[in-house]
């Protein structure tokens, strides 16, 4: 027999992912002699690869000889397998036999799916493949395995929110330069990705202080009390809140948010939580003599809040009356927290602009008509000539006082000043924001001229120093804060799972050590659990070569569906969980089905590979906002929710009868008739869908047509192997290394199809395209962002879809693809289902397997259960039972 390797085998037979070959047979006594029959034994299966495989794979390295197949048979009496033999007690050979499966499975597809042999070369009859491959799936069968999951390290956000659930902590944010996670086959959370640098040691231990400061902070020191002065120039002005004029900042306003109505310092901060002594100098700027005092709110918040906050929801410091023209200086004592500012607000100033209450700017409008019978028609005649420009602010004050200084303005009838006025209160915040500058100019205004901040004068208690006693408390647990007892409980908690004594022991040892060199309770402490924090028990989950215990599929099963550790109703039942009846109710609670879920969030994401969707920019032309691609992300998490939370069929991931969308979206993109009763246009809402359209399910998704291109075109390649990889869950490798990262002379292709026959024309392309470019092809009447087209952009001409899929299937458009994914629900199932399980237990799925998945598959669809029932089967499966 001649040379043969299964490293040149995989090398070269990795190349052929191209759609099946029509069937042949062979001629003559060669296939006579290949006519095996019922008896199909391991040395028919190598004769096979001689015949049909070896001229194309023969191992040119000049070395001995290597057969495929054992002649030994391994202790169930099935022919070994060559590499899938290999004792695997332990990890040493835990690589070589994974990748012995791969190669072998490949081996088995090309087969199944006739991409071997090529089409100018002799081929098998049907019934040889058939036999070939079911001997071969059988062996597999018994010599592929069950496992094998390397130690798994927790990964970015698992880091994150097991550090919250551990400590209580409301928000941890990692700090900046947290090295992130390098995604494995789309996910950042499998064990082969998740690496241990030296980098990431050191942002481990960095977080370990910082966790630590938090349960036993460092005593605080009263910092050197400070004057620090804000002149107008120094405030800010957020929309039309305020103006500067001359020596002062005016405000003009009373409504919400902070940003419409209020002004404050822009590099003002406190420092620590303390008291504080501020002075103001305000003056009343055209106050009307006979009117109240002008009254100033003086409010704290927080610097990282948004500016878009109510000052309803400031805690109030200080109300001041003012009164006088000329500057006037107030002072008072306030607390402000870390990181506070103040905020000042003019809280009974005539303009208004709130939307709640449209007679108070209405109003103002009238009182100034009052005042000068010309107004309204000056706002009149600045409408009518606008034209589009847009008048909002200063701009259109300024036209409508030049329209005032004129001797000759028309007059407006009794009937225009009511159209007008109706117009004003229809949009409230853009007339106000324009009149205001009115008020700026001509007032009533309050003028501030200095903001001076003293302090801190003596420190007290904030919201940190609050949020660290909450924190410190749950850490001890209550009264009894002996060490061994604190400790004892922490490091169940840390390590998921109880400790012995030795190990209790040796914690306590450091503690007592660093007590004893002189340091306090909570300075030892600090030291026991940034320690802790770095053990590889808490950095990783199931360590060990023991198959999974208990407590190890508690942890399994709460970052799979959570992303963190075991909750208490969790850890309450560890102790049961072999009974599938309670694992499976454990699942079923910790399975929301809410669109917020860390689980639908993060799974979808990265299933689907929409996780960089904010960093495509849509070409301008097709009209896709920032705003539309956050939302097209939510649409995804909102249809798997509902799959997950009504326990929808497999047939609908694919022809569903409803989708989540915006009325935004589903106006502009999906062509669906929003009627008038329907959200605002950015809010996410559930449509209903006639089955067998363009529209509805995972396919033709906004969000889905974006990652797979980049903003400004189609991508068919990218399409296709989307649909491949995540939705059918099928295996394709990358290109071989002959294969350069150039495209083949594509003179003459003017429309996509062109291009990709060329490729599939071309030698060293054909392989892979067959298989690919179809289920790319039949996607291109959606354009980048998921709109309907019939024409091509670029050259004009009509989208021809029709294509014939690896099966031989011949489709003309998606209607016929998603009609045939739905009278094939177990494809899209197992595609999903096969994903679950990577995600779930941080490994590739092996042949045998992945031919489990596929039966729990077969019986949900046999059975109408729905993609519910799916996840919780699969959990009770071997595949997630096995370490």
């Amino acid at each position: 027999m001649r040379g043969f390797s299964v490293v040149a085998l995989l090398s070269s037979l990795l190349m052929f992912n191209a759609q099946g070959y029509a069937q042949g047979t062979l001629s003559g006594s060669q296939s006579a002699s290949r006519s095996v029959g019922a008896g199909f034994t391991a040395e028919h299966a190598k004769d096979f690869l001689v015949d049909f495989c070896i001229d194309c794979h023969e191992d040119d390295s000049g070395g001995e000889a290597v057969s495929f197949f054992s002649l030994a048979t391994n202790e169930k009496g099935m022919p070994s397998l060559e590499g899938l033999e290999t004792k695997r007690e332990g990890t040493e050979h835990q690589g070589e036999v994974r990748d012995a499966d791969k190669t072998w499975t490949r081996v088995l597809e090309v087969i199944r799916d006739r991409e071997m042999p090529p089409v100018d070369a002799d081929k098998p009859d049907a019934m040889t493949v058939s036999q070939m491959v079911t001997w071969m799936d059988r062996s597999l069968r018994v010599q592929s395995f069950m496992g094998g999951t390397p130690p798994r390290r927790l990964s970015r956000g698992e880091y994150q929110l097991t550090l919250e659930k551990l400590f209580g902590f409301q928000t941890f944010d990692l700090p900046d330069g947290f090295p992130v996670d390098r995604p494995q086959d789309g996910f950042d959370n499998l064990a082969e990705g998740l690496q241990l640098s030296p980098a990431l040691m050191e942002a481990y231990a960095d977080c370990a202080r910082l966790v630590a400061d938090q349960v036993f902070p460092p005593k605080r020191v009263l910092p050197e009390s400070e004057t620090r002065i804000a002149k107008p120039e120094d405030l800010v002005i957020s929309y039309s809140s305020s103006k500067v004029v001359g020596d002062a900042m005016r405000l003009g306003m009373k409504c919400d948010p902070i940003q419409r109505s209020c002004t404050w310092p822009s590099r003002i901060e406190s420092k620590t939580s303390a008291n504080y002594k501020i002075v103001l100098n305000l003056s009343t700027f055209n106050r009307v003599a006979e009117s109240e005092p002008m009254l100033v709110k003086v409010f704290a918040r927080d610097v990282s809040s948004a500016d878009g906050v109510s000052h309803r929801t400031l805690r109030l410091l200080q109300e001041i009356q003012v009164v006088n023209e000329d500057e006037e200086s107030f002072s008072f004592d306030a607390t402000l927290y870390e990181g506070q500012t103040i905020v000042l607000h003019w809280a009974n100033a005539s303009l208004d602009s709130d939307r709640v209450d449209k007679n108070e700017l209405k109003g103002f409008f009238e009182s100034k008509q009052r005042d000068n019978p010309k107004y309204l028609a000056a706002w009149h005649a600045m409408l009518e000539g606008d034209q589009g420009q847009g008048f909002r602010g200063g701009i259109g004050w300024d036209r409508v006082s030049k329209l005032l200084a004129q001797d000759d303005l028309p007059s407006i009838t009794p009937q225009q000043e009511q159209a007008l006025l109706k117009k004003i209160i229809g949009n409230p915040v853009l007339y106000a924001e324009t009149v205001v500058f009115d008020v700026f100019e001509n007032g009533p205004a309050l003028e501030i001229h200095e903001v001076q901040i003293h302090g801190p004068v003596n420190l007290v208690d904030g919201p940190t120093e609050a949020s660290n006693r909450r924190i410190q408390n749950r850490f001890l647990g209550g009264d009894d804060h002996e060490p061994s007892k604190v400790i004892e409980r922490f490091l169940t908690q840390a390590f998921r799972r109880p400790v012995d004594q030795d190990t209790v022991a040796r914690w306590l040892g450091v503690f007592e050590d660093h007590l004893a060199e002189g340091n306090s309770f909570s300075e030892s402490m600090h030291l026991v659990i940034r320690n802790i924090l770095l053990s590889p028990r808490f950095l990783y989950r199931c360590l060990g070569d023991a198959e999974l215990d208990s407590y190890d599929l508690a942890t399994r099963l709460a970052y799979f569906l959570t992303s963190g550790p075991p909750d208490e109703k969790l850890r309450k039942t560890i102790d049961r969980l072999g009974d599938p009846a309670v694992l499976r109710s454990q699942a079923n609670r910790l399975l929301t089905g809410a669109p917020s879920s860390v689980f639908v969030r993060q799974f979808t994401e990265q299933w689907l590979k929409i996780s960089h969707l904010n960093e495509i920019i849509p070409e301008q032309s097709l009209k896709f906002s920032r705003q539309d691609q956050r939302q097209a992300k939510l649409e995804v998490e909102h249809f798997f929710a509902e799959l997950l939370r009504e326990n929808h069929s497999a047939r609908q991931l694919v022809d569903p009868d409803f989708t989540w969308t915006s009325s935004r979206i589903a106006k502009n993109i999906y062509d669906i008739e929003v009627g008038s009763n329907q959200k605002k246009a950015n809010d996410l809402q559930r449509f209903s869908l006639e089955r067998g359209g363009r529209y509805g399910g995972l396919l033709g998704m906004s969000a889905v047509m974006m990652a797979t291109g980049n903003g400004v075109m189609t991508q068919p390649v990218n399409r296709g192997v989307w649909v491949l990889e995540r939705m059918l869950g099928m295996t394709i490798p990358p290109p071989p290394d002959d294969v350069p990262a150039i495209t083949p002379d594509t003179q003459g292709a003017n429309t996509p199809r062109d291009l990709l026959k060329l490729h599939t024309e071309d030698g060293s392309c054909a392989r892979c395209h067959r298989r690919i470019d179809p289920l790319g092809l039949v996607l291109e009447n959606f354009d980048p962002v998921g709109r309907w087209r019939e024409t091509w952009p670029e050259s004009g001409k009509e989208i021809d879809a029709a294509v014939v899929l690896f099966d031989g299937t011949k489709i003309r458009d998606v209607i016929e693809l998603k009609r045939w994914l739905a009278n094939h629900p177990e494809k899209a199932a197992f595609g999903l289902a096969k994903h679950l399980m990577v995600y779930a237990t941080g490994r590739p799925m092996s042949y045998l397997e992945q031919r489990v998945i596929e039966e729990v598959v077969r019986a949900n669809v046999d059975q109408d259960k729905g993609l519910r029932d799916l996840v919780l089967d699969l959990i009770c499966s071997p595949v997630f039972l096995t370490k």
